[in-house]
């Protein structure tokens, strides 16, 4: 599952902007070069291969355990070394180093440090110069209502006032727009600007949306409504999807087995 997984996250390391990478060579439109990728699947363990020129990363699963990546250089001269004997020392730190880069960007994906670090700035309190940001707990229904005000505001090129601000986050409140008042506004935009959500235009009243403000709020609003909510009603068994709450059903079944201490059918 690893593998399958590994491969299909990586299906565009063939293109010549992210294998020029991988092999630290500069692939311009003029370059007479082959850069592709190939999945190798037929009658032989499933493999895959970034290719530049006459050379290629190998990656595949060694033994059923572990996820092997070999480098293989046919022609020394394609990545700027000689084919004497000598140069062995060059040409073991040129594979090394793109076995570490494409193993790199596959770590991301498996292993997120930036969205751990990230998550985590955003769900605990802060002190950003002088100041204490409180914490965007991802739950928190003001903290939703908040982040999907952002996005009817992020292509405005002159920014959103105060007053423009209370008028979409009061009804997402349940209240009256006049039950948000103009401190409760400045107190929570106060919040996302020390965040880096939004930024005060200069020599204005006026904020804008920032870049990772806008990513950060799709990601709050349509985790939420796309995935927890349907994910609880399944487990609550209040209106599930049919396929969703048959699964958990199942689940719960197989749970209750091994509670009782007889063996689940794989």
């Amino acid at each position: 599952m690893f593998l399958e997984e590994t491969i299909r996250e990586n299906l565009d390391l063939g293109r010549p902007d992210r294998a020029q990478l991988i092999f630290d060579r500069r692939i311009l439109r003029r370059t007479r070069t082959r850069s592709r990728l190939r999945v190798v699947t037929n009658g032989v363990v499933p493999s895959l291969l970034v290719d530049y020129k006459h050379s290629h990363v190998k990656q595949y699963l060694k033994g059923g355990r572990a996820l092997r990546t070999e480098t293989v250089v046919n022609d020394t001269y394609e990545i700027g070394v000689n084919r004497k004997l000598i140069n062995l020392d060059d040409l073991k730190r040129i594979g090394f180093a793109a076995n570490r880069r494409l193993l790199g960007v596959q770590r991301i994906s498996h292993d997120p440090p930036l969205g751990q670090e990230t998550s985590d700035g955003l769900h605990r309190p802060a002190v950003v110069g002088d100041r204490r940001a409180s914490a965007l707990r991802f739950g928190d229904p003001r903290v939703q209502a908040l982040l999907a005000t952002l996005l009817a505001f992020r292509l405005l090129p002159a920014g959103f006032a105060n007053r423009d601000f209370r008028e979409h986050a009061g009804p997402l409140f349940e209240a009256r727009a006049a039950a948000y008042g103009p401190g409760r506004a400045t107190y929570d935009l106060g919040r996302l600007r020390r965040r880096g959500l939004v930024e005060r235009i200069p020599r204005t009243h006026r904020y804008r949306v920032t870049a990772l403000g806008h990513r950060v709020a799709l990601c709050y609003c349509r985790a939420h409504r796309r995935v927890l909510a349907p994910a609880l009603a399944a487990v609550a068994d209040d209106r599930a999807p049919p396929d969703l709450g048959r699964l958990v059903r199942r689940f719960d079944h197989h749970v209750e087995r091994l509670w009782e201490g007889r063996r689940t059918a794989a």
